[in-house]
């Protein structure tokens, strides 16, 4: 089962419009099968989910639900929840993207497709976990980012 994606916009960012997320959301819908035809890690829940909705939230947000959830109150990419929630921070995409030379919109695509990559089971508290969930989540990004133009 391809569980149906729904994107929210709940930051005020002139890059980050319904156009874009729009674009967004049918790229994920379309990675969706590939992705879930990758090997499954041990807390696999996506395929059993029947919607999974992405916020799009400022630093602020995104700190303050991760204090509040994982103890942390630093800001942070992404945040998923197993039933079906991931938080992503435009804010955090924009700063990483500067910073490495990269694109503030593929950064932000990447949080995306990087939580859903959780929700499929891949963790990355470890080196070795995250290598795994890298080898799955980037040629997802490579393959279906929806660039402008």
């Amino acid at each position: 089962m391809c569980p149906q994606i729904e994107i929210y916009i709940n930051a005020e960012r002139d890059w980050v419009t319904e156009e874009r997320m729009e674009r967004y959301r049918a790229a994920l819908q379309a990675l969706l099968p590939e992705l879930l035809a990758a090997p499954k890690g041990p807390d696999h829940v996506l395929s059993e989910l029947e919607t999974v909705e992405i916020s799009v939230v400022d630093d602020p947000t995104i700190a303050q639900v991760h204090a509040e959830f994982l103890n942390d109150p630093s800001a942070t990419d992404a945040i998923t929840f197993p039933y079906g929630e991931i938080l992503v921070s435009c804010d955090t995409a924009a700063s990483y993207a500067v910073a490495h030379g990269l694109s503030r919109e593929e950064e932000l695509f990447r949080y995306m497709v990087h939580g859903l990559t959780h929700l499929h089971g891949y963790l990355d508290y470890e080196p070795e976990d995250r290598e795994a969930l890298f080898a799955v989540q980037e040629p997802l990004v490579a393959a279906y980012y929806p660039a402008e133009g």
